[in-house]
């Protein structure tokens, strides 16, 4: 089985040694989609990393920082027209305030209305709490890939953005808890994409490793019961689906 790696979902640029993270990422040949949480950072790194081979930046505003930068979403909305990778975008609905929600939603709308006008993006989405808004705003007939990034939704949810054609991708943390491992058992194999999520989880919070990767595999391994070289081979096939390989 041949060694093939990637990362649907990190933030390289939330190191402190960024370009050491990239060098690394670069020389393991690992396909990954760096997701940026702000128009203006996408646009920053895009400029200072150019001709990279394995790191994509995506286009992001994370819902989190939506409000607070609402200034920036018509910066987003300018550049949807040349970025092939959204994220991260979404809604998270930790926040109870009603006009926070909103601009999340405002912005959310607005992001998916022009990628389906455009079409063939591919988006990585944040959904916290926020599922079925999320799952609402996107629909069934979106124009371009959606990838629901650590999914933690209900079952109803999932088996309607299954429905849907949505992608999950999976992270350890995921792999670790007893939701995840519930969500993940009813996630269709051929749906399933790997992400790290660093920093966030507990293997990336401090240092960047393509260590996630088999430790994702075993998981996806123990939980649906198949040997871990299906499991590579199908998660390969799977990325190759998403970029239309």
């Amino acid at each position: 089985m041949d060694n093939f790696r990637y990362d649907t979902h990190m933030h390289v640029d939330l190191y402190k040694n960024t370009k050491q993270v990239i060098d690394y990422i670069e020389e393991n040949k690992s396909y990954t989609i760096a997701v940026t949480n702000l128009p203006i950072l996408y646009e920053k790194y895009c400029k200072q990393y150019q001709n990279l081979k394995y790191v994509r930046f995506a286009l992001g505003l994370h819902p989190e920082l939506a409000f607070q930068y609402k200034e920036q979403i018509p910066l987003m909305i300018e550049q949807i027209k040349s970025a092939k990778y959204i994220g991260e975008v979404g809604l998270d609905y930790v926040t109870t305030d009603t006009d926070n929600r909103e601009t999340q939603r405002i912005a959310f709308r607005k992001l998916i209305e022009q990628c389906d006008k455009y079409g063939g993006k591919i988006l990585s989405v944040h959904s916290r709490r926020a599922a079925k808004d999320v799952i609402s705003i996107i629909g069934d007939s979106f124009n371009g890939k959606i990838i629901l990034h650590w999914f933690s939704g209900t079952l109803r949810e999932l088996l309607t953005a299954v429905k849907n054609g949505y992608y999950f991708s999976v992270n350890v943390d995921m792999i670790n808890s007893k939701n995840g491992t519930e969500l993940i058992r009813n996630m269709p194999l051929d749906k399933i994409l790997l992400e790290s999520d660093a920093p966030f989880t507990k293997y990336t919070k401090n240092t960047y490793s393509l260590d996630f990767i088999l430790k994702v595999e075993e998981g996806l391994s123990r939980i649906k019961g198949i040997d871990v070289d299906s499991v590579k081979k199908i998660l390969k096939n799977n990325f190759k689906s998403l970029l239309d390989i």
